[in-house]
């Protein structure tokens, strides 16, 4: 079946745009075959529902391109709309006709619908991913993928330089290059953190639990990524506080164990949002919605740990769900950030904040950063106090405020040269 089914006069500048706008966010250009279409009804979730939406959008059932993937009670409302307009039963079902119907161009657009907003020249996508800078004179020989060569006869490789803004460490299956950069002019300074490890060097994580297998006490992050020993440490979804709380933990998962599988349906309005973070056993990073997913169905996918915070920053390689939308909790605050590059190669940003000198960051700043340095898929953490980032067992950023208390960690490597509390 050819792409195009009739590229007849009747397919106007606007369908073909729909088109366009379909293929980016799904992955192919949609046919007008209703085989190739599933029913979409409330409740569901998926990128064919985005991709209707965004359809929809073009033909002025939508105001904003800003839209979700989940099939919700907004959807329904427009979707008896469009039936309506065009003369069908309006149950606010997409059946598979209706959505060959409006992909083919042939749907009618809304009642006195405005002219949408130009097409963008360019839908915001990953860079390819950056090499680190050169390694200061006198480092030690690596080998073609970036690790420390056998020839080097070192086990490990230590660079810590202040003044400078950079941290490296190399071992034979692990490679950390953090850089510190600043922007005066926006009073923004920031950690740029490139991981890059082996199945031998995996992510680790560190859950502080009580004897009945419950979250316990918090502890001071710097003393815990010293009594693992962590090469680079760093705060992450701080889902003990809402435990603690008695609040809506999300989904969470933690060296194979399910700790809490309760969660938000997808919600727009709530932060943290718990939208979620799964790391795989393959070494690759995944994105979802807070409730695509139970604990169970995340393991057997093959998830080890899930991480729930959000909002997504980075998906497929493209900005998250609400980071193009300029009111979206639009305030700056001290920022951190995990996303995967590819499959073992990881990319953390830190963002200091709450001091005189630097007032923090926007969470579309944090995205567009991401997508600068080649993240395909990204999430926000929890930041604010709890944002801490540890290189060797000392803390690297600043947050305006005393160390928070953490129940669990994140964690790169381990260094016998970091002295245990």
């Amino acid at each position: 079946m050819p792409i195009f089914p009739s590229l007849s006069a009747r397919l106007s500048a606007m369908a073909l745009v729909v088109l366009l706008l379909v293929s980016l966010f799904s992955g192919a250009l949609c046919t007008s075959d209703a085989a190739d279409y599933r029913t979409l009804e409330k409740g569901m979730s998926g990128e064919d529902v985005r991709a209707l939406k965004l359809a929809m959008y073009w033909l002025g059932y939508f105001t904003s391109q800003n839209v979700s993937d989940d099939y919700n009670d907004v959807m329904v409302k427009r979707v008896k709309l469009l039936q309506e307009r065009n003369g069908l039963t309006a149950d606010g079902v997409a059946s598979p006709e209706l959505q060959a119907m409006v992909f083919a161009g042939q749907a009618l657009p809304a009642e006195n619908a405005p002219a949408p907003s130009p097409v963008p020249t360019a839908i915001p996508t990953a860079a390819p991913a950056q090499t680190p800078a050169p390694l200061p004179e006198g480092a030690p020989l690596l080998t073609e993928d970036g690790f420390l060569s056998p020839d080097a006869d070192l086990a490990e490789y230590v660079y810590e330089n202040e003044t400078e803004g950079r941290w490296i460490y190399l071992s034979a299956d692990l490679a950390i290059y953090v850089d510190r950069r600043e922007d005066k002019a926006s009073r923004n300074t920031w950690f740029e953190c490139d991981v890059r490890c082996t199945p031998a060097s995996p992510l680790r994580n560190y859950v502080h639990l009580n004897q009945y297998g419950k979250i316990g006490t918090g502890q001071n992050p710097l003393a815990i990524s010293r009594e693992n020993r962590f090469v680079l440490g760093l705060s992450d979804d701080h889902f003990g506080t809402r435990a603690h709380g008695k609040s809506t933990v999300g989904v969470i998962v933690r060296n194979g164990q399910i700790l809490y599988d309760k969660t938000y349906q997808a919600n727009r309005s709530a932060f943290p949002n718990l939208e979620t973070l799964a790391l795989f056993g393959d070494g690759s990073m995944k994105t979802f919605l807070s409730n695509a997913c139970t604990g169970q169905e995340y393991l057997d996918m093959g998830a080890t740990d899930v991480y729930a915070f959000g909002p997504i920053l980075v998906q497929n390689g493209q900005l998250g769900p609400h980071m193009t939308e300029k009111n979206y909790y639009h305030y700056r605050e001290p920022r951190m950030a995990l996303g995967m590059i590819a499959p073992y190669h990881y990319f953390i940003l830190a963002v200091n904040g709450r001091t005189d000198d630097c007032a923090g960051v926007y969470l579309n700043w944090l995205a567009e950063k991401m997508l600068e340095h080649g993240v395909q898929e990204g999430i926000n953490l929890d930041g604010g106090g709890t944002a801490c980032l540890t290189f060797m067992g000392k803390r690297l950023n600043r947050t305006g405020s005393s160390t928070r208390a953490l129940h669990s960690m994140i964690g790169f490597g381990s260094s016998d040269l970091i002295d245990r509390p």
